[in-house]
């Protein structure tokens, strides 16, 4: 290896409300990265999963940190994007973003104007996601915490990993 560091591809992912964006979005503005939101892409535009997967090989050519959320619910779907991006050169490194359900239950009451649809909404969205398993490592960051609380946690998980690669 010729000493240069492979570019890292930071996959964020969780419960509905649970400060996956938000997160997302600071992380990529801190560090310049390029942030891609899938699933506001399928909401807004419809963008296919194969099309999705396009769209993220196209972004590897970059050679730069990757800020990834959303169609990273299942252990399959973020098999398919690690292995997507381990052949273009870069180390996957899955951030799940866990807050408690309280507070969850708290953050769709704002989102949505009704209770029941609220509800509807969560327990959709909680069907779908699977909890990563033992296997894919995940860094577990704190939903509640501050930013500047997270981005410690995740800087000092990517220092460590860099030591075991």
């Amino acid at each position: 290896m010729n000493g240069k560091l492979k570019p890292y591809a930071i996959l964020v992912f969780g419960a509905p409300m649970s400060g996956k964006t938000t997160f997302a979005e600071q992380f990529s503005a801190r560090f310049n990265a390029p942030f891609l939101n899938l699933s506001k892409l399928h909401e807004e535009h419809k963008l296919t999963r194969k099309l999705a997967l396009v769209l993220i090989q196209q972004l590897t050519k970059c050679k730069q940190t990757l800020v990834l959320e959303g169609g990273l619910d299942t252990e399959k779907q973020r098999k398919e994007v690690k292995e997507l991006l381990l052949r273009a050169g870069y180390r996957p490194v899955l951030v799940w973003i866990q807050t408690d359900l309280n507070a969850i239950k708290h953050r769709m009451r704002h989102k949505y104007k009704k209770l029941e649809d609220a509800k509807t909404a969560l327990a959709e969205r909680y069907k779908k996601i699977e909890a990563p398993s033992e296997l894919e490592q995940p860094l577990v960051i704190s939903g509640k915490h501050t930013f500047q609380t997270q981005c410690k946690s995740v800087l000092a998980s990517l220092s460590e990993r860099k030591h075991d690669k």
